[in-house]
């Protein structure tokens, strides 16, 4: 009985093995019966050579057979192999020469190597386009999302799943109305989904805050034939860039107008005071008082104006020197002794001995104690106490007690221009500041790498701190060391 393989053998060449000895004998016969007549042999010499003719011709012929099936079968494996292995990994079966093992099939088998060898290589290169992409995408600071014709999530990056506040790997697959809500996004990711390109700015409320998105939302064409697979939208934080030409907005109009109201003050004033310099001396003395208050008031606008300039420019680095501590409250005090005296206001000074040998910028430091006490003296209630003092080696403080600032506004009281009292009206002694004291303290103290912050309760007071990086001179970094 033949084998299965035989057998299947054998039906690959569509001869089965008997007939394959049926047509060797056959022309053994044949071939010993030509020479019989040829060489006038016997019968039993000629049925001889027949045979053993006939013997040879079969295994010469089922050898060539079992070749051939090996040559296929090793096909067969190869080509198994490069439709299912994978086709970084596809590898032609080692055996026998191709020419030697194959015959006729040998230009098959050569064929199928440079195949495979061909389908390893662009394989090896398609990984690593593919690394390359996904390192792309996983590097970028912008968002990335990208969806199919299903709406539904292909691949993210890490910036999404930072912004969308999901864990790795848990957005994909989600549908992208179950990303975000936002109605405006989610009809720029269907205009693209439908072909469109679109561009646009949108505020989203994320885990990071509220934040300003500029967002391109693309389609991704199909990869075979037209039509479109999916969309791919990037969203790339501007609010920064947002809030600065808010800022640039806001400082136009806010100094356009606190510019505006003295300049017009001064000019009635002006036109005013030579009628009134003859008629009404009481009136002229008024008026020559309006102008020097409101000369003053541009003075001390266009001083600011340049502290803050001089702060926001990043080429003036702090200049550090050791600053003597001890001096701070009599030159506030000097600088101060006025506006004190005119409301009945008490200055006090604790500052901590340890800040003895600090070094850090004295300019700046003296900008933020003098607009931080400034601030103090206008918006306290006359007969008080403003106190100044420091905590720590690092930690200043102005308190007041006077008007206060409402909880829903302390927020906005570093910005630029921000006065508390929105009619401009003043403070509680009459004289108004000019909206940037506090934004300069807080640019001052950004520049010294240090923060500030305030506590204040309406109708009782307020405390603005500032806390500074500060070094220390060597001879007291060593005396600490000793005393220590």
């Amino acid at each position: 009985m033949q084998s299965g393989g035989e057998q299947r053998g054998g039906g690959r060449w569509g001869i089965e093995r008997s007939t394959l000895i049926a047509l060797a004998a056959g022309g053994a016969v044949a071939a010993a019966g030509v020479l019989g007549q040829l060489a006038q042999l016997t019968p039993g010499a000629v049925y001889g050579i027949s045979l053993v003719g006939g013997v040879v011709a079969v295994a010469a012929v089922w050898t060539a057979h079992r070749r051939r099936r090996a040559a296929t079968a090793r096909l067969e494996r190869s080509a198994r192999r490069i439709l299912s292995a994978g086709l970084a990994q596809v590898q032609i079966d080692e055996g026998e020469p191709v020419a030697a093992g194959a015959g006729e099939l040998a230009p098959v088998q050569a064929a199928m190597a440079q195949l495979a060898d061909r389908l390893s290589w662009e394989g090896r290169e398609l990984a690593k386009k593919t690394r390359n992409l996904e390192a792309l995408i996983a590097a970028m600071d912008e968002p990335l999302l990208a969806t199919d014709n299903d709406r539904r999530v292909l691949l993210c990056n890490r910036s999404a799943e930072a912004v969308f506040d999901a864990a790795p790997g848990e957005l994909v697959g989600r549908p992208i109305n179950q990303v975000f809500t936002h109605a405006e996004l989610l009809s720029m990711h269907d205009a693209a989904g439908a072909g469109e390109i679109r561009r646009g700015r949108v505020r989203l409320t994320t885990s990071l805050g509220k934040r300003v998105y500029q967002v391109s939302a693309s389609p991704v064409p199909a990869a075979w034939g037209e039509g479109v697979f999916g969309a791919v939208m990037v969203l790339r934080d501007v609010t920064e860039l947002d809030q600065a030409v808010q800022v640039k907005t806001d400082f136009v109009a806010n100094a356009s107008h606190e510019l505006r109201t003295p300049v017009a003050a001064i000019r009635t004033a002006a036109e005013t005071l030579p009628n009134a310099i003859g008629d009404d001396p009481e009136m002229a003395a008024r008026v020559a008082n309006m102008i020097v208050n409101h000369a003053g008031r541009l003075e001390e606008l266009l001083r600011d104006l340049l502290d803050l300039s001089r702060l926001e420019s990043p080429d003036v680095p702090p200049a550090i020197e050791t600053v003597e501590v001890g001096e701070l409250p009599r030159l506030l005090g000097a600088m101060f002794e006025g506006v004190c005296r005119e409301r009945d206001i008490t200055l006090e000074f604790d500052f901590d001995e340890e800040l003895a040998g600090m070094r850090t910028d004295r300019k700046l430091l003296m900008l933020i104690l003098r607009n931080l006490v400034e601030n103090a003296t206008k918006f306290a209630f006359e007969g008080t106490q403003v106190r100044s003092a420091s905590r720590g080696v690092a930690r200043f403080e102005v308190a007041d007690r006077g008007i206060g600032i409402p909880i829903g506004q302390q927020d906005r009281v570093f910005e630029r221009f921000y006065q508390v009292d929105p009619a401009r009206t003043g403070s509680a002694g009459g004289k108004r500041g000019t909206g940037l004291g506090l934004a300069i303290v807080k640019h001052a103290a950004k520049a010294l790498g240090g923060r500030v912050g305030l506590k204040s309760v309406w109708g009782q007071g307020t405390t603005v701190w500032v806390e500074v990086e500060v070094g220390f001179a060597a001879e007291s970094s060593a005396e600490a060391r000793k005393t220590g």
